[in-house]
């Protein structure tokens, strides 16, 4: 019977001795049905990849391997959001809005760019409390440009921070089943 008790006890700890760490697995996409026919469907794409940023003065790198951008958008234009977004590796994480940019599409691909925009940070509110996307025009994006190719996704830009210098982010990511 102490043999039992034993086994039995080994199996609940076995049991409770497992890789999930209480963080979501990223499953890949294989096909992407947020694009059909050149024109974004309403459906949220997620992106998880690599974004890597050089700081232009220092010619120094920083290289973000689970950065997460997420596109929402329909047949017009999109808002780009890169959440948790860092340009180097002391800068606190922000939410970041890139919103209602025009593209143009073929098949299952989408292109865009800009000359300059302002983008959008998701900061306390002055009053009332809570978080809101809020323009910042200081920290203007030049240069921008992107596409979605299928389940794969480019993004590139410059951002000229007063004060601290002249970043060129460059991102890569594959498209994710968000669960």
């Amino acid at each position: 019977m102490k043999k039992f008790f034993l086994l039995l006890f080994a199996a609940a700890a076995f049991a409770a001795c497992n890789d999930d760490d209480g963080e979501p697995k990223i499953r890949y996409a294989t096909i992407n049905d947020g694009i059909v026919n050149g024109l974004m469907q309403g459906i949220n794409m997620h992106f998880y990849g690599t974004a890597t940023v050089t700081e232009e003065q220092q010619n120094s790198t920083y290289t973000d391997n689970e950065a997460y951008f997420e596109f929402a958008g329909g047949l017009e234009n999109f808002s780009l959001y890169m959440h948790k977004t860092r340009f180097a590796a002391n800068m606190p994480p922000l939410e970041m809005k890139i919103p209602h940019t025009a593209y143009t599409g073929d098949g299952n691909s989408i292109a865009f760019s800009e000359v300059s925009i302002v983008p959008e940070v998701n900061l306390p509110n002055s009053t009332g409390g809570g978080y809101s996307y809020q323009p910042m025009p200081a920290y203007t994006l030049t240069e921008v440009e992107g596409s979605i190719d299928g389940v794969n996704c480019r993004v590139s830009f410059i951002c000229n921070v007063p004060k601290l210098g002249t970043y060129r982010m460059e991102y890569e990511g594959k498209l994710i089943i968000k669960e």
